[in-house]
């Protein structure tokens, strides 16, 4: 899977649509759909209906996904694009085209000095038929009737 420009917490700000401008905090990233939802932005109303628990219904105001094209993680104010580099002891991280700030690490580089996991034997069998235990025991095989069509060319011999 791929690494996202934006990470749940990151503060970003809306580059199209009818909330360009706004900003707030991602509180949710769906990478399936390549949606966020972020804290304040995109607000949609939905009727609840009236429930047993909620007799009164009501309406609801929350927040709405978003596809994370339209949001820029933001940097010292404005908003900025994402790179992805990776450091001399395999660290990856994401820094900020805007200044090269470092957002956060994707993935942790390997430990200096640690050994790496010794290379499985390699103990694969030469013939794996040989190998294999007989399903059905060697008398059982043998003591099945023979089929029609093997029995009609057994006669014409």
């Amino acid at each position: 899977m791929s690494s996202s420009h934006v990470r749940k917490g990151d503060l970003v700000v809306v580059t199209s649509g009818d909330n360009k401008g706004r900003s707030g905090e991602i509180v949710r990233v769906i990478p399936k759909h390549s949606h966020v939802i972020v804290k304040g932005v995109n607000m949609v109303t939905r009727s609840i209906k009236p429930t047993k628990a909620q007799p009164q219904g009501g309406q609801v105001t929350r927040e709405a996904p978003m596809h994370m094209s339209k949001v820029s993680p933001m940097v010292d104010g404005k908003a900025t694009r994402v790179r992805f580099t990776t450091k001399a002891d395999g660290t990856k991280v994401r820094v900020a085209a805007r200044g090269g700030k470092e957002l956060s690490v994707v993935r942790k580089g390997k430990a200096d000095g640690a050994a790496k996991p010794a290379a499985k034997p390699a103990n694969k069998p030469a013939n794996k038929a040989a190998d294999k235990a007989p399903s059905k025991p060697a008398d059982m095989a043998s003591s099945k009737p023979e089929s029609k069509a093997s029995s009609k060319t057994s006669k014409a011999k």
